[in-house]
Order: structure tokens, then sequence, then C-alpha cells
């Protein structure tokens, strides 16, 4: 099925759950602040890391290299030891690379879409929301494009080659009609969203756009089916997918071995101050100094 576009009313509902629940900082930490209050049961799932050998690595895996504590309420930086900016915050800290900030990864959707397809009356509608704000969107600049020369051309001839090829590139890959039509606005400014409908299959490997670069295919930053029976969210810059439903597609979730999936509460923390298991390292404030290093590397020699 073919994705449909549609107007944001048929998010109204959530809008109006949060704003029910309250927009204070606190309750914006919370589950309840991504998924409402009032579903059965709700579920964490982590995205995985990666590895130094670019494989994906669950965080339990990180934990238990580490010591650290698995759980429900985990945060990356305490579990692996490394900052938000990447950096190694302790010896021990893990070696590899932390959640992206690109959504629920395609292998996490596949495993998902079926579970949350056999939990609605309506499997064949099904609301996708996308973040309005990504690059392939609206093209232009923001698309980065890298163009290697055709030896079979000359200079003159692969800039022009290149500079055709870069204009198709960053093309908006949404027409004007909908790239300027009524988004879905969901609390602070940048949870702006398109909203489209289709059905299962759309939802486990969602198509929004074919483009000059291939096939635009995304995890939504927000699903739900027509009978509102549940509701997933991933939030910008987030390195977890919550889903709020009845409890049998929770323990469904719970028991995907494809997921790493944690039962969470509707007033569960998801900020730093969720974690009371582990401690986020202190980062090294003393000041890197060559010269004791040189020294002590010549005085070693010297011995």
């Amino acid at each position: 099925m073919t994705l449909n576009f549609t107007a944001p009313d048929a998010g109204a509902w959530i809008v109006a759950a949060l704003q029910e629940q309250g927009r204070d900082a606190d309750t914006a930490n919370l589950v309840a602040g991504q998924v409402p209050r009032g579903f059965q049961a709700y579920a964490r799932i982590f995205h995985p890391a990666m590895g130094p050998d670019g494989q994906p690595v669950r965080w339990e895996q990180i934990a238990a290299r580490r010591g650290t504590t698995m759980h429900a309420l985990a945060q990356f930086a305490a579990l692996s030891g490394i900052g938000e900016d990447g950096v190694p915050l302790a010896e021990d800290s893990w070696e590899g690379e932390a959640p992206g900030w690109d959504g629920l990864g395609a292998a996490e959707l596949r495993a998902m879409a079926p579970l949350l397809a056999a939990h609605t009356t309506t499997p064949e509608q099904i609301h996708l929301a996308l973040w309005n704000g990504l690059a392939f969107i609206h093209g232009g600049d923001q698309v980065e494009v890298v163009i290697e020369d055709d030896p079979a051309l000359d200079a003159q001839q692969n800039a022009q080659r290149a500079a055709e090829l870069a204009a198709k590139a960053k093309a908006p890959a949404f027409s004007d009609a909908v790239r300027n039509a009524p988004t879905l606005q969901i609390g602070s400014g940048y949870r702006s969203f398109y909203l489209f409908t289709g059905d299962g299959q759309d939802l486990a490997s969602p198509l929004w756009a074919r483009t000059s670069l291939g096939e635009q295919r995304q995890s939504p930053n927000l699903a739900w089916p027509m009978d509102r029976k549940w509701l997933m969210s991933t939030e910008l810059y987030e390195d977890s997918t919550i889903v709020g439903g009845p409890r049998a597609l929770i323990d469904a979730l719970l028991g995907c071995a494809a997921l790493e999936a944690w039962e969470v509460e509707a007033d569960s923390r998801l900020d730093a101050a969720g974690d009371t298991r582990n401690e986020l390292p202190e980062a090294d404030t003393v000041p890197f100094d060559p010269e004791e290093l040189a020294g002590e590397y010549f005085g070693g020699e010297q011995n």
C-alpha cells in the first residue's frame, strides 16, 4: 500500500491527552510526556549501540562488560561510560558508539510491526507521522551529496554532470502541497510532523519518497492505528522508543527476541534522574600537559 498524506486532525487526540496532563518540565521527562496516560501497559524499546566492529550491540551486553546494571530506566552515558558528546568518561568506558540519533532501527521496526498490527482491529488503517525537519523532505543545501568524477569525461563535463546530479538530489522529496500543508503540532516547536495513513506493511518499512538518492525509508516518529489501541513514539535525538497499548501487546514486545524491551510505567522518568542504579563517571578535568607526558616518556627511556 502507498502512504497517503492526511490532515493532522487524526492526531488531535494525542495533543488533547498531553495537554490534559500538563506541560510542565517534570511531565515532559516522563513516559507520559511522549505516550499519554490511559493505556494498560507501556514498554521501552532500546535502540542498539554500535560496536567497534560496526555491528549492533545491546545495552545489556555493554552493561555486562562494564559491570553496570541494565534496567528499564537505564541511561546510556551512565551505563556505558560514554558522554553525550561521544567522549569516554572513564578508563573502563565501553569502546563503541552510542545509539544513533536517526530513530528506531529498520530491523527493530520490522520486528515490532507485525506485533503492533496484530493488536488492533484496524491493521489496514495506521497513521504514521514523520518529523517535518528531515533534510530530504525540503531539499536544498541540507542534503549532502558526494559525486565522484566520471573518468570518461573531461573536467568541464564532470562539472556539468555534478551540477545536474546535485540539483536532482537536492530537489524536495515532498510536493509543495504537502510541504506547505498544516502539520501535527505536539508540544514544543520541534515536535511538528507530517501525517500519513498506511497499513501494517507500510509500518514495517515505510516508503516516504523516491529520490535520485534512492528510496527514503525511515521509522516514523509516531504511529497509531485508527482504533487508537496503541501508540508508538520515538522522540527526536532519543535512544529508545516508547509504546503504550493493551497488556497483550506489551507482553508480546517484551517477549520478542529481536527487541531489547523493558516494561515501564506512565510516570517512569526517561531522563538522567531516572537511572538510579548507575553512576555517571565524572569527566577528567585535569588539563593535559604534553611536557609532563614527554618528560615521563623520555625519563622512562633513560632508565
